[in-house]
């Protein structure tokens, strides 16, 4: 299936790009993308979208499509052909 990824912010810097198409198997979970965004765009970009255990960031606000998913539940989120994934870590300034 075929998905659009967005990022903002510094992960938009560590990434590389505003957002990608990215192709995963039918069925595939919101923690399934995440780990597939961890490898494919290494150290920099896993440490904005991955605990060092490999679960979801719980600061990292990920809406799919128009709804925000908590980081808890991207396990059991599935994904589907189509959608828009936007990933927008912590922003901290002042």
């Amino acid at each position: 299936m075929k998905l659009r990824v967005q990022y903002m912010a510094q992960l938009r810097t560590a990434i590389g790009c505003a957002e990608e198409e990215v192709e995963l198997p039918e069925g595939s979970s919101l923690a399934a993308l995440l780990d597939h965004l961890a490898n494919l765009r290494g150290h920099e970009a896993a440490k904005h979208l991955l605990t060092p255990a490999g679960d979801a960031l719980h600061s990292l606000l990920v809406i799919v499509n128009d709804s925000a998913k908590p980081a808890p539940l991207a396990r059991t989120t599935l994904l589907k052909s189509g959608d828009t994934i936007s990933l927008l870590p912590p922003i901290a300034g002042g």
